[in-house]
């Protein structure tokens, strides 16, 4: 099996939780450049081989997403409300933040939405030092969900605001309007 096909195998194993560079170069017993070069030569149909921080993903490829966002809708009729997708939003571009700072921004109790986003995977709490706080931060699910490779990819306000509102309305069309 040559190294394309192994590295497909790894990563189709690995799942949704991706694969980190060092063990892959680890496993497959390469350097950066080399795997890089995997990465950018690797074909498939239906398939390519994303990297989301440090982590490399198999997923599928963005014109097969019209159907699987058909899957998703068939198979979890919950959506992301309106005020989870406020909640996230505030996180991507303000992480990390506690779910205080987010009642400070939204001006309301977000302990529902915020709970929903940890539950679906897209924000998680990590311990502050020192406090008996937590810090809630998107994941690398939540980049591969709305195919960003670093949350810097998200539009800025520095950038066309057509182009942040956008991104956004298309995000609660992918994740169900409650319109």
């Amino acid at each position: 099996m040559d190294k394309h096909g192994i590295i497909e195998a790894l990563l189709y194993t690995a799942g949704d939780e991706g694969l980190e560079e060092k063990q892959i170069l680890e496993i497959l017993d390469i350097n950066q450049a080399k795997l890089a070069e995997l990465v950018s030569s690797y074909t498939s149909s239906g398939l390519m081989i994303q990297k989301f921080g440090s982590t490399y993903i198999l997923t599928s490829k963005k014109e097969a997403s019209p159907y699987i966002e058909q899957l998703i809708e068939q198979k979890s009729n919950m959506k992301l409300s309106q005020a989870a997708m406020e909640t996230l939003s505030i996180i991507a571009y303000n992480q990390p933040l506690t779910r205080s700072d987010i009642e400070l921004i939204r001006g309301i109790n977000s302990d529902g939405a915020v709970r929903t986003l940890i539950a679906r995977g897209l924000i998680e709490a990590k311990d502050v030092e020192n406090s008996r706080s937590h810090a809630l931060q998107t994941t690398d699910l939540f980049l591969n969900v709305f195919g960003i490779e670093k949350i810097e990819d998200l539009p800025t306000t520095e950038e066309d605001e057509e182009e942040m509102e956008d991104f956004f309305s298309n995000l609660v069309n992918q994740k169900g309007d409650t319109k």
